[in-house]
């Protein structure tokens, strides 16, 4: 009688090959999103315990430091910022640069109200 192996790979669909790479890509994209937002709502604690007058410009010049700090770790860690087939620390230093600039720019049109 022949035994069934759950790891054979010659059995295995190329669909659900496919699939499974999608969900393992899937998986890490959400791994390193969650990690950024944890580091966004870091800063944004930073930021609600000083005045309220400097609190737009504090919070940029936090999310752009979170940003040098994931630029960093994507020089010493990561791979080459190209060819992934998922989100990878560059891109995470990107969100946070985006979203500094983001906040200078409500800041300078006077959406935080100061």
């Amino acid at each position: 009688m022949a035994t069934f192996r759950l790891d054979d790979r010659r059995r295995r669909s190329a669909a659900r090959r496919r699939l499974h790479r999608v969900r393992a890509s899937l998986d890490a994209n959400l791994a390193l999103f969650t990690d950024w937002l944890i580091s966004v709502a870091l800063c944004l604690g930073l930021a609600m315990v000083l005045p309220i007058a400097t609190m737009p410009f504090s919070l940029a010049a936090l999310l752009s430091l979170a940003g040098f700090v994931w630029l960093g770790q994507a020089i010493t860690r990561a791979g080459p910022p190209v060819d992934s087939p998922h989100l990878t620390a560059w891109d995470a230093a990107l969100l946070s640069f985006a979203a500094s600039f983001g906040v200078q720019a409500a800041a300078h049109l006077g959406v935080f109200g100061s």
